[in-house]
């Protein structure tokens, strides 16, 4: 007992008398200091102290609020409710969830000289500065800093400016549920915002109110009154406001970097270098924010559009209908993941190429029977087509024949996580357990427009502190390898195909190259749908649009989003993107026509091989055919052979539909005649040709082509003697 009183008394003695005194004047300038400057480093925003307000300004109905459901005893303690941390302590002990027992002065110390690491010193320090704090500061000095710094969400820091957003009111303006909901807001400013989820803000506020009734800070006639009642919220600051959400998602990415929360991120006195463009967010605002793109019956609040430069991987623009961490908006991206998940890396492995042929046809891959769109079905396909048109099956059927182990490494390497349940067929077109993060589905996009090259795209370019060193910057992060140059090449050309043809033709009219993809999620109820994609590049940007919601079954990443995107593209391109660069490593060889079409077989064809023959394609190395057709190069007479009756000479062989053929007949008399002359056949031949039987004939069957000058090209000619009397005589 001794011990352990001696151990408490030094432990008690540490926490009030140890530790070094607050720096005081960080309190003075831990309000809204933070400057965010775009790609022409002029400020998007200037967070200063602009509505600050001191204590004589903050109405004890409000203080009491925040008391009430942060540190109801507040005005009694010094700076640690050891009455709070007991029960804490207790509950803990037997197994029950609990809130933290950090007092309010607790909360400003943390917030202003501490990190929000979990560990017992760190928390030991805090206390010592919170004791510290009360001794050199009155409870209500601490309740005017404690006010000013708080985050509330949709952008708003401070209790003045939040009131103004929420509810265009001053401070003693606010009624006491309008007090209890700032004070409930601030346990989790995104849960409970009362802009994006103001049941839960309400519900919210009515338990805070409770708790205020409960601690005799309000009347039970206010209380009563108050209970049941809504809040009208004005959302003062105007949603669609250009920067905004690009300024949340900055800040959302800035605190992921830098470690810390939106609240010290607020005062670090940081400058914040972006690769916003206020023009580009501008055009890309009026496309999201075009009411015409949406169906009649649709949530017009969900939409998205995001553009990043391909050279930078910086984010230009990123427009929203709704306040969202596109970090974490997740959702099921459907045939989008179709280039990212299962062609690319099969051209990467070399197991197909852009003209490899697939049966596209009704398939069960054991329990899983996936379908096509509106239950087409094409027969032999290139991948080429089957990317063009979206079609299922044959996705799945390249992802069975990649591995899907194989396709999640690729995807990983693109920081496109998956969980272990996905490791299935059902990949290959999108579903998986929690969804892809719509600026991870753009990562992937841009790693195809960077030639197989990955690099997380970004808002931030550089971080300074508020000395102004640079502690952060981006073009020190490295780019990884996923496919290799000629692979990223061959699926671009293919998605630039599907913009001209294929399912995103609305964009084929542009003058310049455009890859793009489209995707359509349905709903369980097929006469709805839930995303709508349209995600592509050209060589200068790499662009997103997304609309969800329950959207009619006709509404599909080809119509609308497609042509959000198309207006957003004719307007932000004043000149024209250069065409993609063709890496080296492209091959360009010519195929056997006959073979692609009647045996969906890749034969290169002959150098000879008139051009009526063949068909033009690009390859990488990896997916070249190995098999040469040699028709053209000695044209000859295949299997023939020659039987001789009494009066006739059977000859058989096997016709090539790629040749012709001439049958000559010459006798002692008549001499050299033509007999028969077949083209276009195939098959077995077999003709019968009468002899004469006292001098006998000269068969001779001739192949030949006509070349591309009309030319015929005379190949190896096979002949036969028939017997005769007279060679008989003679021998």
């Amino acid at each position: 007992m001794i011990i352990s009183l001696l151990a408490l008394s030094i432990f008690f003695g540490m926490l009030h008398f140890g530790g070094d005194s607050p720096d005081m004047s960080k309190l003075k300038t831990s309000q809204a200091n933070l400057i965010i400057t775009d790609c022409n480093n002029n400020p998007i925003i200037d967070l200063k102290s602009e509505k600050y307000v001191d204590s004589t300004q903050i109405p004890q109905l409000l203080s009491n609020a925040f008391i009430a459901v942060e540190d109801k005893r507040f005005y009694s303690h010094n700076g640690i409710d050891y009455v709070r941390i007991a029960g804490a302590m207790l509950n803990n002990i037997k197994g029950n969830r609990t809130q933290g027992a950090s007092t309010i002065t607790q909360q400003l110390a943390k917030n202003i000289y501490f990190s929000s690491e979990q560990t017992f010193s760190r928390k030991f320090k805090e206390m010592q500065t919170a004791i510290k704090l009360e001794k050199m500061l009155s409870k209500e000095e601490i309740m005017e800093y404690y006010l000013n710094m708080l985050y509330f969400g949709s952008g708003e820091y401070g209790v003045k400016n939040a009131a103004l957003r929420f509810f265009d009111k001053s401070l003693d303006e606010l009624n006491a549920l309008e007090c209890a909901m700032l004070a409930g807001i601030v346990k989790s400013p995104t849960k409970y915002n009362p802009i994006n989820n103001y049941a839960n803000s309400i519900n919210r506020a009515r338990t805070v109110l409770k708790l205020m009734y409960e601690q005799d800070m309000i009347s039970n006639d206010i209380y009563q009154s108050y209970k049941n009642s809504d809040i009208i919220i004005k959302n003062t600051l105007i949603e669609n406001n250009q920067a905004k959400i690009y300024l949340l998602n900055t800040k959302h990415e800035a605190c992921k970097i830098l470690n810390i929360d939106e609240n010290q991120l607020l005062i670090s006195g940081y400058e914040i270098s972006t690769f916003y463009d206020p023009s580009a967010q501008q055009l890309l605002s009026s496309s999201i924010f075009n009411d015409s793109y949406y169906s009649s019956i649709a949530d017009k609040s969900r939409g998205i559009g995001i553009v990043c430069d391909n050279a930078s991987l910086g984010i230009k623009a990123l427009s929203s209908r709704e306040n969202i961490n596109i970090f974490e908006f997740k959702r099921q991206v459907g045939s989008t993941i179709k280039p990212l998940a299962c062609y690319a890396p099969a051209l990467d492995q070399g197991i197909i190429s852009p003209y490899t042929k697939i049966m596209d046809e009704p398939t069960s891959f054991g329990n899983y029977s996936p379908s096509n769109f509106k239950d087409r079905y094409y027969g032999w396909t290139s991948v080429n087509d089957c990317v063009e048109k979206s079609l299922n099956i044959p996705s799945v059927k390249v992802l069975q024949q990649l591995g899907t182990s194989t396709s999640r490494s690729y995807l990983e390497k693109m920081n496109i996580l998956t969980d272990e349940q996905d490791d299935n067929l059902a990949l290959a077109l999108g579903g998986t357990t929690y969804g892809i993060s719509m600026i991870d589905l753009l990562g992937g996009y841009s790693t195809l427009s960077n030639g197989g090259l990955y690099k997380a795209p970004t808002f931030i370019k550089t971080i300074k502190d508020k000395d102004g060193n640079i502690i952060y910057d981006y073009i020190n992060t490295i780019s990884k390898r996923v496919f290799d140059e000629q692979s990223a090449y061959l699926m671009t050309n293919m998605l630039i195909n599907t913009a001209k043809t294929g399912t995103a033709k609305k964009l084929s009219n542009q003058n310049y190259q455009i890859a793009c993809k489209t995707g359509t999620v349905s709903m369980e109820n097929k006469n709805f749908n839930s995303d709508i994609y349209s995600v592509g590049y050209t060589s200068q940007d790499t662009f997103l649009f997304w609309q969800g919601g329950n959207l009619p079954a006709e509404q599909t990443g080809g119509g609308a989003t497609t042509l959000m995107c198309k207006n957003f593209l004719n307007s932000y391109y004043t000149v024209p993107p250069k065409d993609f660069a063709i890496p080296d490593g492209i091959i360009e060889a010519n195929i056997d026509k006959y073979a692609y079409e009647h045996s969906n077989s890749l034969i290169l064809a002959s150098q000879n091989a008139p051009k009526s023959s063949v068909i033009s394609c690009i390859f990488s190395e990896k997916c070249l055919p190995k098999d040469v057709d040699s028709t053209y190069d000695s044209p000859s007479v295949d299997n023939i052979k020659f039987l001789q009756n009494l009066s006739n000479v059977s000859i058989k062989f096997t016709l090539n539909p790629k040749l012709c053929y001439r049958i000559y007949k010459r006798d002692f008399i008549k001499g050299e005649t033509l007999i028969y002359d077949i083209k276009n056949s195939i098959g077995d031949a077999d003709y019968q040709i009468d002899v004469d039987r006292f001098f006998g004939n000269t068969i001779t069957v001739v192949p030949y082509y006509i070349d591309d000058d009309s030319n015929e090209i005379i190949g190896t000619p096979s002949k036969y003697n028939s017997h005769s009397i007279i060679s008989r005589i003679h021998r």
